[in-house]
């Protein structure tokens, strides 16, 4: 899934390279989640991964989602890609995948799909939507995950500290175990699953610094 969930540790592109080089080797089957396209590093960088296994011809699934990009949580739409080998391949993969869609669901609603299409065949929405999901998204992910790293400094260090700004996307590890997440809540009040798991868009300028205090110190003792 990219930008990873549930940890924000992803491949960089060297890393992504080596990887395809070892499915092309054992000829594996690679299934590509790209459930929010430009959280990471932005909406042309983070498929590179499926770009990368197109151009070497990797028999590939890639699934994509709006839901998140474009706000559409209450009508979900997304799409199914594979990449073949060939024309004849292609006809009897999408043989194949029409049967699963028509057991599956048949006829799903056409709403979010609409909406999606319009902004897309757009160009002055395509514009605003690129630069409203740039700022209100990436960006200010990016500015939250650094407000964390600088608001745990005086408390840890190394991997600790820098899993914030060298992650990316919504989720992150704090590295709190079950007994420290259930000591931020009972003794700060901060409600995180019990994996240490923390949703960093959930966060915002007011509340930051407070979260990484009681993160910090508890990670400290």
């Amino acid at each position: 899934m990219l930008p990873h969930n549930p940890t924000g540790v992803d491949f960089d592109e060297s890393q992504w390279m080596k990887l395809i080089d070892v499915l092309q080797k054992r000829d594996l089957l690679p299934f590509v989640d790209i459930a929010y396209q430009g959280f990471g590093s932005g909406l042309n960088e983070d498929p590179f991964a499926v770009r990368e296994l197109a151009r070497r011809g990797v028999l590939t699934f890639a699934a994509n989602s709006f839901s998140k990009n474009f706000s559409l949580y209450g009508e979900r739409c997304g799409g199914l890609h594979v990449i073949c080998d060939g024309a004849a391949e292609a006809d009897r993969v999408l043989g194949q995948l029409t049967i699963a869609v028509r057991a599956n669901y048949s006829n799903p609603p056409t709403h979010g799909a609409k909406i999606v299409n319009k902004v897309l065949t757009t160009p002055e929405l395509t514009q605003s939507w690129r630069a409203e999901l740039a700022s209100m998204c990436r960006q200010r992910i990016a500015r939250i995950r650094q407000a964390i790293h600088d608001g745990l400094k005086d408390h840890v260090r190394g991997e600790m500290l820098t899993r914030y700004v060298k992650q990316r996307g919504m989720f992150t590890y704090t590295g709190l175990v079950a007994e420290q997440a259930d000591r931020v809540k009972e003794e700060y009040g901060l409600y995180i699953l019990r994996s240490g798991r923390v949703c960093v868009a959930g966060l915002n300028e007011s509340n930051v610094q407070i979260v990484a205090d009681a993160i910090g110190k508890v990670l400290a003792k």
